[in-house]
């Protein structure tokens, strides 16, 4: 059986070789992770639980005996907002935000039945974000699911 040659190792070879291996293994840990240019899946949820306070708050006299729930609808959506706003990633959360030139027209609130169905399609896009998402994040956005269904179904009906 031939033998083969020893592999002479000097402690200098040893020393580059492991200043090699080193300096690889820590240019792999000092990578820049990958950009992330999506934006955050709550803030259509967050824009649509504004919408909604702010219109649902205008209930009047036209919507009969549902003033009082709508009303409460847009105290529900209100409290939407702000638990998503809280969890939500902004890109721009230093900013202060732009006034508009001119005022924005008063809200009005839509009739029932297209409350309704906001609330139904938010409900769906909510239970969208929480299967696509998860920790405490997904809890916040399945409650709204939820809320939003119960007051479509329950409180609407």
């Amino acid at each position: 059986m031939p033998h083969s040659a020893p592999v002479v190792l000097s402690r200098r070879r040893f020393v580059g070789a492991a200043v090699c291996v080193t300096g690889f293994a820590v240019a792999g840990g000092c990578a820049l992770p990958a950009v992330v240019d999506r934006p955050d899946p709550l803030i259509p949820l967050i824009d649509a639980a504004t919408r909604d306070a702010r219109e649902l708050a205008a209930a009047d006299a036209t919507h009969g005996d549902r003033v009082g729930a709508l009303r409460r609808i847009a105290d529900a959506r209100r409290m939407h907002a702000d638990a998503l706003a809280g969890l939500a990633d902004t890109a721009d959360e230093g900013e202060g935000e732009e006034q508009p030139a001119t005022p924005a027209p008063p809200p009005v609130c839509p009739p029932v039945d297209e409350v309704r169905a906001r609330l139904r399609a938010d409900a769906a896009l909510a239970a969208d974000v929480a299967a696509e998402i998860d920790g405490a994040r997904a809890e916040i956005a399945g409650a709204v699911s939820a809320a939003c269904t119960a007051a479509a179904e329950v409180v609407l009906a």
